[in-house]
């Protein structure tokens, strides 16, 4: 998989504008592709999809404009279509109505020697490019994008505009759409399950909406897996964002209604004005019944037309209990009985536990065993039995759940860091790290409680403190319940 951790390589100084020409490459594909990086379909030179444009000075071959190319850069060679003198598009990777996608090679990175020079590239179409608050609004939602710094997000690097034409460059993927996944050839020990693929696509959305960010039109042309069985949600640099302050002459790219209605939720299709994570929580809901059973719940029908109709989703056969139950309440068509958000679907898809069949005898019995010992323990502070007396597999997934809990934190993935942090401290109650690391997770939601300014980021809020409630440690966090209590008498005002 080609993935790039340099999220903002380009140079904001580079004002040089070569205008490209996307008109006709209309003539030369008709077939609505998949909008994906490296998506597994017959792609195009770049060159012959500009052929036969009306004004050939608009197709700035290298050869025509080498001052374009900044100083001392690796130049393209002759005929190559260069964006902004720096991205030589090399073949088109797909097309739909939000615009299309090129594989291109960024000749900074050839420049500096990189051994990956290579990115996505995608034009907006017409109706976004055109618009006069198109790039500014763009711009803000991109800059919100790249906080959304996630392993099961497509990474945006930036937004700019060539000429009339706005683009956004992108990591560049190997691998195929949803659609296509069971085509992949994956590795035996990286063959994911449809649970796995499940949980990334579920781990993406409850971080994207911890910050705020609602895709609002999930569906599987936005969901690519990788060669190495990732999930990566994309399209997210121009998803809206929840409660944002967006002033009524600012361009909303919800607002050309560019949404699938089979995956959208009953409050989009009735012109709900808000998004809301329950809506991403509808599609997800679809997309996982669809991988486990083949079709959709609600026999392609809208979610207007299955509740017009009376529709109920017949129960998924061969799976856990708890994971029907999630993705029941995921689908269900209106929102008040819906699953609120992919934070909670992820708790109640996974259980309440994600420890194995062995290492939860191993604990009962080693809980049973120390009956005694525990309520001793609760007497005092500390855990009840020493790590060293703990079963070396219990200690093993311990050790695996912290490190995992750090790393998310690094990333500021509290979603995930939460799960990690709450496991190790389920297996060894009152540890020192496992409550280092909760500790971690609490100070951050106490910091980021007086930043919410709208009851709905309140509410999301509210709602992830309470599911902590089973966890001893947070349950009787004297800050965090404070915060507990002041969004409480907030949103009852």
């Amino acid at each position: 998989m080609d993935e790039h951790s340099d999220k903002r390589s380009e140079d904001p100084d580079d004002t040089t504008e070569t205008v490209v020409d996307l008109e006709s490459i209309d003539a030369a594909e008709r077939s609505a592709e998949t909008l994906v990086p490296g998506a597994d379909h017959e792609t195009e030179p770049a060159t012959e999809l500009f052929a036969g444009a009306d004004d050939p000075t608009l197709l700035n071959p290298a050869g025509q404009q080498a001052e374009a190319v900044p100083s001392g850069a690796v130049h393209a060679r002759p005929g190559e279509v260069v964006v902004k003198g720096r991205f030589v598009l090399e073949e088109r990777l797909g097309k739909g109505g939000m615009g299309q996608v090129f594989k291109a090679r960024d000749l900074r990175k050839e420049e500096a020697q990189d051994d990956d020079p290579y990115v996505a590239i995608k034009f907006l179409g017409d109706e976004y490019s055109r618009h006069p608050k198109a790039l500014i609004s763009l711009q803000r939602e991109a800059k919100r994008s790249q906080q959304l710094a996630h392993p099961n997000i497509l990474t945006v690097y930036d937004f700019d505009r060539d000429g009339d034409r706005v683009y956004m460059t992108m990591e560049l993927l190997n691998g195929a759409p949803f659609s296509k996944w069971e085509s992949l050839e994956f590795a035996q020990d990286i063959q994911p399950t449809i649970a796995a693929l499940v949980e990334q696509m579920a781990r993406g959305l409850a971080y994207a909406h911890g910050h705020g960010v609602v895709h609002s039109d999930l569906k599987p042309d936005n969901v690519f897996v990788t060669n190495e069985g990732r999930v990566k949600l994309l399209d997210f640099g121009i998803a809206r964002i929840m409660d944002s302050a967006v002033q009524k002459d600012s361009f909303d790219a919800g607002e050309l209604g560019a949404m699938t209605m089979r995956f959208a939720s009953l409050e989009m299709i009735q012109g709900e004005s808000e998004p809301h994570p329950a809506d991403d929580v509808y599609a997800l809901g679809l997309m996982a019944y669809q991988l486990y059973t083949g079709k959709h719940p609600y026999d392609d029908k809208n979610a207007e037309e299955a509740l017009s109709a009376g529709l109920e989703a017949e129960p998924i056969r061969g799976i856990k209990r708890h994971q029907w139950r999630a993705i029941a309440g995921a689908i269900a068509l209106k929102r008040e009985q819906r699953t609120p958000s992919a934070e909670i679907f992820l708790r109640q898809f996974l259980g309440s536990s994600r420890r194995n069949r062995l290492l939860l005898s191993v604990v009962a019995i080693l809980a049973l065993s120390s009956i005694f010992l525990g309520y001793q323990a609760s007497q005092r502070e500390g855990p009840a039995t020493s790590f060293e007396d703990l079963p070396l597999a219990v200690q093993h997934e311990f050790e695996r759940n912290i490190d995992l809990g750090n790393k998310s934190a690094g990333i500021q993935d509290w979603d995930g860091a939460s799960r990690y942090f709450s496991a190790a401290y389920d297996l060894h109650p009152r540890n020192p790290d496992a409550e280092q690391g909760l500790e971690q997770l609490a100070q951050h939601l106490v910091t980021l409680a007086p930043t919410l300014a709208t009851d709905r980021q309140k509410e999301y809020l509210l709602q992830m403190i309470e599911s902590y409630g089973g966890n001893e440690y947070l349950a009787n966090h004297e800050a965090l319940n404070g915060v507990k209590a002041d969004l409480q008498a907030a949103l009852t005002q």
